[in-house]
């Protein structure tokens, strides 16, 4: 069996895969059969070719998912052709390839469109995963929230939208950035309004790069420009505790389901710039703060500044 997911949105696609691999593991619970290549780190057509080859322990369905093989050198689809009819892979049900790539049909299209013309035909199962719109944008999104327990009202996710777009991976950082701060109850308008990132605004990521990058001046100058400005110091907060988290995260070998590989190398990088403890005890000031200005305790913006210069 071949299944193909193609397209644009990179959030979603990883959604898929994940539940196909996810599904499999729970069935086949000692992975034996379970491989995983991709061309795009420059893995070998050999090795591809031999897990096809392999026989599966105890007769169980064997899944291997090949992620960018459109990046493979030339002559991979003669390969590919010959081993697909050589093991009959198409009606195989014991041996599922499951072929991913992060690019559109033009894009792939030119790259290799006899490739493309060979894994889009039917009996193949193939999934088109583009950019969400209109209702089944916002159907997604209150879907995500529901697996974090919360609902949201659609007018909520109405200025989510206007926020953020229709990026995935943006709405995914978001929504969980929402579903940290507030573990009870609706999510509002209003909680949307003080912490999620104006889609046009991209000072606050140049304030959070600053800081994971201990560039005082840099971070100071952001800061001071964002909150005069008009930005709310709890947003601002939220930013900094929520890119904190990553830090932590990755610093423990953890990447977060939600974060952009992008994301997650920079966050590698500037969490080698820190001890973890540090990280710990800046994670953990940030948290101070939150309580302290809601008590009224502190200044919040008088906070931040000290914070980003310490």
């Amino acid at each position: 069996m071949i299944i193909f997911l193609y397209g644009s949105d990179g959030y979603r696609l990883k959604e898929n895969i994940d539940t196909i691999v996810g599904t499999y593991q729970k069935k086949h619970k000692n992975g034996l059969s379970f491989y995983s290549f991709d061309f795009g780190n420059n893995d070998s057509f050999s090795d591809l070719a031999n897990s096809i080859k392999n026989i599966s322990f105890f007769d169980e369905v064997k899944l291997i998912v090949v992620k960018n093989l459109f990046s493979a050198r030339k002559g991979v689809l003669d390969k590919l052709i010959e081993l697909l009819n050589e093991f009959e892979i198409p009606s195989d049900k014991k041996t599922v390839l499951v072929f991913v790539e992060n690019k559109g049909q033009k894009e792939l299209e030119k790259s290799d469109k006899n490739l493309f013309a060979l894994l889009n035909l039917k009996p193949n199962l193939i999934r088109n995963v583009e950019y969400l719109s209109g209702v089944k944008l916002r159907s997604w999104i209150k879907g995500e929230f529901k697996k974090h327990g919360h609902d949201v009202p659609t007018g909520a996710v109405d200025l989510l939208v206007n926020f953020v777009g229709n990026e995935s991976w943006a709405l995914a950082n978001e929504i969980e950035k929402l579903v940290n701060y507030k573990k009870r109850g609706n999510i509002t308008e209003k909680d949307i309004d003080t912490l999620v990132a104006k889609k046009e605004d991209p000072s606050i990521f140049a304030l959070t790069d600053a800081v994971g990058n201990k560039n005082k001046a840099k971070a100071f100058e952001m800061i001071y420009r964002l909150i005069n400005s008009g930005s709310d110091p709890h947003y601002l907060l939220s930013m900094l505790v929520y890119h904190f988290e990553n830090l932590l995260s990755v610093c423990d070998g953890n990447i977060p389901k939600h974060l952009h590989p992008f994301v997650a190398k920079k966050a590698f990088v500037q969490a080698e710039k820190f001890d973890k403890e540090d990280l710990l005890s800046k994670f953990n000031l940030l948290a101070d703060f939150d309580i302290a200005s809601k008590d009224g305790r502190i200044n919040l913006g008088d906070a931040l500044y000290n914070f980003v210069i310490s």
